[in-house]
């Protein structure tokens, strides 16, 4: 008897792929289920944000950068949370989900110089383009075949 007349089939016909892009996913062991860090706020609901202050407004080195457009975000405004790092601005991605940006990073997107592969995007959009782009992730891919070979044991 040979190895493989030992398998249920019922057991592992689940875990195959159904079409070409599932299977070249599954082959590395990659899926689509993104959690983004923990130190970033990244949310499929609105993120509390605000208009920038009268104070805030006349201060030399201020700039608004409420309605700036760059790649797939969109500032919306002030983050409420005060942050002592910096500024950070409540941005939405094409997709749908809010994030927090820098100032910094905000200037940077507007003044050209995230052009092209480093199009800004937000966290989720940018770990799918990896896998798309064949983003290889060895730790996970060794535990989807370690759970592949325990569940046909």
């Amino acid at each position: 008897m040979t190895r493989l007349a030992r398998v249920d089939m019922d057991a592992v016909a689940p875990l195959y792929p159904s079409d070409k892009v599932a299977g070249r996913v599954a082959a590395r062991g990659e899926h689509f289920e993104w959690s983004p860090p923990s130190t970033s706020a990244h949310s499929a609901d609105p993120i509390p944000h605000r208009s920038p202050t009268a104070a805030e407004r006349i201060m030399p080195e201020f700039v608004d950068l409420t309605g700036v457009k760059s790649g797939r975000l969109t500032v919306l405004g002030m983050a409420v949370d005060v942050c002592a790092n910096g500024t950070r601005w409540v941005v939405r991605c094409v997709c749908g989900s809010y994030e927090h940006r820098r100032t910094r990073y905000i200037k940077a997107c507007a003044a050209g110089e995230k052009t092209g592969d480093n199009e800004p995007m937000c966290e989720s959009c940018a770990y799918t383009k990896k896998l798309r782009q064949g983003f290889h992730n060895p730790k996970k891919a060794a535990a989807a075949a370690e759970a592949i070979q325990n569940c046909i044991r």
